[in-house]
């Protein structure tokens, strides 16, 4: 299971990967980590390269499903969460 923290606030949002999804990002995080630009624009932790994929994810559902406008607020009752499946 992978859980992204919010900055702003202590909150988690449980997401389920698989092992093979899971490694690759510790590798790309990591790998990223070496680069020694002060002015490249990479992530500097597991959590802020989560954040940057999730809300471009976002962004992009929001444009093409929704007018470009946020998805209405939901229940929690209504979120479905467990491992990886398409549909």
């Amino acid at each position: 299971m992978l859980t992204a923290a919010l900055p702003q606030s202590s909150s988690r949002a449980p997401a389920y990967v698989t092992p093979d999804v899971m490694n690759r990002l510790r590798n790309a995080v990591v790998a990223l980590q070496r680069i020694d630009d002060e002015d490249a624009d990479v992530p500097v932790s597991l959590s802020a390269y989560v954040e940057a994929a999730v809300l471009a994810q976002l962004r992009r559902d929001e444009r093409e499903y929704n007018n470009g406008a946020p998805f209405p607020q939901r229940r929690n009752k209504n979120l479905k969460t467990g491992p990886p499946v398409t549909k």
